[in-house]
């Protein structure tokens, strides 16, 4: 997908026009109609935080993406992200003084003051809504707290002031998930009375709203928990109001599961419990008998899935069941972690990933190509325009980057997903491929590839290489490659941009998702005779080790690679650094609130333990295998993976064979 300086416009135009949203909603609060005008239409660029926040109100999650911005604005967006950093980790004092920094370095009140200046409005709202965060974690006045989240909401929500209803208020406005998550905190300090229709207005303009997954995933769960501890400060008077709540909190669990994420989970979690309890009385007692010890529960077995659920399909005994294993599960990992289960934060609304700085980029790659400045400088701009923007003395025009790019074998979008188009149905399209992939669907993965073929530029060698890697592997599943042919493939594919040995070499490096994903698909061969797979692991691991820096930055990669790179690690007998990158894992997206392979990593280190035992090697946790594929089991319930709890499942089976 693109929207920099060339399609930016066409895309938001495009989706814009596609929920029939006139232009003046959309920028409502950011910039006026002219400016508006002008981004559509390729006239005028905007930096990273304003595109963000345009296609915030259309939906669409900027973590979606691999961004480029020039070393100034990287600058300000790495500030703001070591500030969430820290306040996720509770250091508050020094979140605070970055917080100060930010304003004092931006001049953000007194810039602010022009309604042009949207980045320093935006940068102004970040500021207040941060500021209110660490109000709030010190327990200060709730007035105070008010004031701040209504300050900050004034940044670019209008009509906030006005005497109307709260639904007149929310009619034809388009709110980003940023803007709604302060809505929220404000609506929760309002006294009870108001506070309840205030939120129940929230919730159903978010469910009107046609929000990505994971942007729904961020705010309406959080809104439904605050609407039941303003409904339940009140007092909940009938069944009737219980069981509206108990929809919507099961609803707002739904949404959790598909996007795999964990916020207000566990509190969520204890709410649904605490409904059912309410309106089926002491029967609850004999569940909570029931599932009081995973060790003895004997109700996880290979039909649990069929069983047990989150959905009003089942009965209120298997939702609460189900319900409190998933409860007991959280509260094991979290405790291994030593993190807090509470969604204490709101870092998640903010949190930008795969960032980087295009002048150190086209420092990193071109030493990387082994190019001189004069050959990538050639018929594009001066060597010496080469050697100032490598010292990030200079801002060059956009145009100059993007040659430089595709010169280095990168896309010339400073913004963009798998495939390069800002064709909608395409994008739509490659999900659907990648799910199927997933689901090991060869059918349905083979017919998508043959249309988004057709749909997107194969000449753009982006392209070629993902449609290439993912045609291999599913070839591999179908098992019509071995190996051998396999890897050769994948090389072809990361070639389309990147030669292999030089990708594979030592020094420093920058490769784009694509070609880190086309070396992780080699290293999941995991053959130790493989010269490929040993130069993947390898080169992978010097990667993913310099990146654990600035972990939060490169999570979604992170986890993708290196949890492939701890598992061959185990093979290899390699079982503590095996375990500590497991963990190293498991810490960083239970901090960032995601769940995505919680189950896998539970079953190598697991596995580990159990390759300890057998040779006679101390074991470092001795956790209790049916135990922990019982663990397992009821993690996969909360993805729907039906593939990996059928894994799950036969394991269990032979691991009870084995103790009887």
């Amino acid at each position: 997908m693109v929207y920099d300086s060339y399609e930016f416009g066409k895309y938001l135009m495009q989706l814009r026009r596609k929920d029939n949203i006139p232009m003046s909603v959309i920028c409502d609060g950011i910039c006026n109609v002219s400016t508006m005008s002008r981004i559509e239409n390729g006239e005028k660029d905007v930096s990273k935080i304003v595109q963000d926040r345009l296609l915030g109100r259309l939906g669409v999650a900027p973590e979606n993406f691999e961004n480029m911005i020039f070393s100034d604005e990287y600058e300000r967006w790495e500030l703001r992200q070591n500030i969430i950093s820290l306040i996720q980790r509770e250091e508050m004092d020094e979140a605070e003084q970055l917080l100060e920094q930010l304003e004092r370095s931006g001049r953000l009140f007194e810039r602010s003051k022009s309604s042009e200046d949207s980045d320093a409005i935006l940068e102004l709202q970040f500021y207040l809504s941060m500021k209110a965060q660490i109000s709030c974690y010190r327990h200060e006045d709730e007035k105070k707290l008010r004031k701040l989240y209504e300050d900050a909401l004034r940044q670019t929500v209008t009509g906030l002031e006005a005497k109307q209803g709260y639904r007149d208020f929310f009619a034809n406005k388009r709110l980003s998930v940023e803007e709604i998550n302060l809505l929220i905190e404000y609506g929760r300090y309002m006294p009870e009375a108001r506070g309840i229709t205030f939120m129940r207005c929230i919730v159903e303009y978010i469910e009107n709203l046609s929000l990505k997954k994971l942007a729904m995933a961020k705010v309406y769960p959080k809104a439904v928990y605050y609407l039941y501890l303003l409904e339940e400060r009140k007092g909940i008077s009938n069944d009737k109001k219980t069981r509206k709540l108990l929809q919507l909190v099961t609803d707002a669990i739904e949404y959790l599961r598909d996007s795999l994420r964990l916020f207000y989970l566990c509190e969520l979690l204890d709410i649904k419990m605490q409904i059912i309890k309410k309106l089926e009385g002491t029967n609850t007692d004999r569940w909570d008998l029931m599932t009081e010890s995973l060790e003895n529960d004997s109700l996880i077995d290979e039909s649990y899935m069929k069983n047990y659920g989150n959905t009003m399909e089942y009965s209120p005994e298997a939702q609460y069941i189900w319900c409190r294993h998933i409860r007991a599960v959280l509260h094991d990992i979290y405790e291994r972690c030593m993190i807090r289960e509470d969604t204490f934060e709101y870092g998640y609304i903010y949190v930008d990933v795969e960032v980087y700085c295009i002048e150190d980029v086209i420092r990193i790659r071109r030493n990387m190509l082994n190019m001189s400045m004069a050959k990538l400088s050639e018929k594009i701009c001066s060597e010496r325009t080469i050697s100032r923007i490598e010292k990030k003395a200079v801002k060059p025009q956009r145009a100059i980057v993007h040659r430089l790019f595709e010169r280095l074998g990168l896309s010339g979008e400073f913004s963009r997903t798998e495939i390069i188009s800002s064709d909608i149905e395409a994008q739509e399209l490659f999900l659907k491929l990648k799910n199927h992939l997933n689901c090991g669907e060869c059918e349905k993965v083979d017919e998508l590839i043959d249309i988004i073929k057709n749909k997107i530029s194969m000449d753009i060698p982006q392209n070629k290489q993902v449609i290439m890697r993912l045609a291999a592997c599913n070839k591999r599943i179908q098992r019509k490659l071995d190996d051998a042919l396999y890897i050769q493939n994948i090389k072809d594919a990361l070639e389309c941009t990147l030669p292999y040995d030089i990708a594979v070499s030592e020094g420093e490096k920058y490769l784009s998702n694509e070609e880190m994903s086309c070396m992780n698909n080699i290293l999941v061969c995991k053959s130790e005779n493989c010269v490929e797979v040993n130069q993947c692991f390898e080169a992978l691991l010097r990667i993913n080790n310099e990146r654990e820096k600035n972990i939060n930055n490169y999570l979604s990669m992170y986890e993708f690679t290196m949890q492939v790179i701890a598992s061959y690690m185990g093979d290899c007998g390699k079982y503590d650094e095996s375990d500590e990158k497991e963990f190293t894992i498991l810490y960083s997206m239970l901090i960032n609130r995601r769940i995505n392979i919680t189950a896998m990593i539970l079953y190598c280190m697991l596995w580990n333990d159990q390759q300890r035992k057998k040779k006679k090697i101390a074991m470092h946790r001795g956790i209790a295998g049916i135990t922990e594929y019982k663990r397992c089991i009821i993690l996969t319930t909360f993805k729907r993976n039906v593939g990996r709890y059928n894994f799950f499942c036969n394991h269990l089976v032979n691991e009870k064979k084995q103790d009887n």
